[in-house]
């Protein structure tokens, strides 16, 4: 009996892989995770959650985030099964996960000190002139600012 469980546990095992192979590799071979649950949790597999016939991360996948449908806005990543605007967000700022320090603040995908950055003073965009340097926010030149 002990040997019929042993041998039901390695075909599984090898037909979930080959499932899984096959699948990921493009082919269909009928073998959708919504007939065989299994082959999104082959060991290994990052995609464990079962979407219209595809195995998909909801954690990180644009098209499901969080759920199945779920499609973030253009301009939006999925984080941790959420949706955020990458350039702006503080707690995931170019990629997923990235913070910015505390007295930074999130430009276009890049933390920026505002009370000193020449190309973003005082706020996003706000780029200092020739002659000009950013002071505590504020724009200020050098020639008259004495």
């Amino acid at each position: 009996m002990e040997s019929l469980k042993l041998l039901s546990i390695v075909l599984l095992t090898i037909t979930s892989s080959c499932v899984a192979s096959s699948t990921a590799n493009g082919g269909s071979a009928g073998y959708t995770c919504d007939k065989y649950p299994g082959v999104c949790t082959v060991a290994g597999s990052v995609k464990q959650n079962c979407c219209k016939k595809t195995c998909v991360n909801l954690n990180t996948d644009n098209l499901n985030c969080g759920e199945c449908g779920h499609q973030c806005k253009l301009g939006k990543q999925c984080c941790k099964g959420h949706c955020f605007n990458i350039q702006t967000n503080r707690s995931n700022y170019g990629m997923c996960g990235y913070k910015c320090l505390n007295n930074e603040h999130c430009c276009n995908g890049k933390c920026v000190n505002l009370k000193m950055d020449i190309l973003n003073c005082g706020s996003c965009g706000n780029k200092c002139g020739l002659n000009e340097t950013c002071c505590n926010g504020k724009i200020v030149n050098l020639l008259t600012n004495i």
